[in-house]
């Protein structure tokens, strides 16, 4: 199956997101645009890894090929890091999550995020997508009541939330509110049941999304990993294994660290 591509786990030793991140890395410390070879010395990669992992970079802004056929770091983190506020964003070349999204972007070849909760909202960082993806991805970037994704449906039932508590806020008083209590109690069992959430976006109606828990830390409230394509494309639950196994590598790879 195309999705699930026999690469890898992120998080093993010489695993080729790792590879990425050590490009970033040389290119923010370089003094100007390397060239291809100077990039296979200095990140001590061959060149026939690099071309595969500077498609990616470029196609996703961050990184830039200069008509001298030579690159530099691209605007795509500077661009994340000047939203500021909220929790830490997973865009960093030092976050440690940056290389588990990577890969699971290059695995999947769709919209690829880490959501966290700011309130009553749902917030997205990292986003990776490509060129066809661009603007759902852009919608995807701003904050959405909760529990109108399934990233937010997520966070809300791993949080303990009450469905009435969550609907009595965004709708008192209507008549339908029984019925989608009800709906949502259920959902937010099968969330905690299977540990994933799927669903069409209710403020991006082309958008659907599936999300998996993940600690980043061993205290606090966990984040969502989340997966988003559009809702007329292959069904996103074909990749829930590739998102579940990048859940348990960047747990593994935060809990050795810790």
């Amino acid at each position: 199956m195309d999705d699930e591509r026999d690469l890898p786990v992120p998080g093993t030793a010489g695993g080729p997101l790792r590879k990425a991140l050590a490009v970033l890395e040389v290119l923010a410390e370089a003094p100007g645009p390397l060239t291809l070879s100077e990039l296979s010395r200095l990140a001590d990669l061959p060149k026939s890894t690099l071309h595969r992992l500077m498609r990616v970079l470029t196609d996703n802004g961050l990184a830039v090929r200069k008509e001298s056929k030579s690159y530099e770091l691209g605007t795509y983190l500077s661009r994340l890091a000047a939203t500021g506020g909220g929790p830490p964003p997973a865009h960093g070349p030092d976050y440690p999550v940056t290389p588990f999204l990577l890969d699971l972007f290059r695995r999947t070849n769709r919209i690829v995020s880490l959501g966290t909760l700011a309130g009553t909202r749902v917030r997205h960082t990292g986003t990776l997508y490509g060129q066809e993806h661009a603007r759902l991805a852009m919608a995807l970037r701003q904050p959405v009541p909760a529990h109108t994704s399934a990233a937010g449906r997520l966070l809300l039932a791993m949080a303990g939330q009450n469905p009435a508590d969550v609907l009595a806020a965004t709708a008192p008083g209507s008549r339908a509110l029984p019925a989608r209590t009800d709906a949502m109690r259920r959902e937010f069992a099968r969330i905690r049941r299977t540990g994933l959430s799927y669903a069409r976006s209710e403020r991006i109606p082309e958008l659907v999304e599936l999300a998996a828990p993940v600690r980043l830390g061993r205290t606090g409230p966990p984040a969502a990993i989340v997966v988003a394509d559009t809702a007329t494309n292959r069904d996103l639950r074909s990749v829930a294994r590739t998102l579940r196994n990048t859940v348990d590598a960047i747990e593994r790879d935060l809990a050795a660290v810790c």
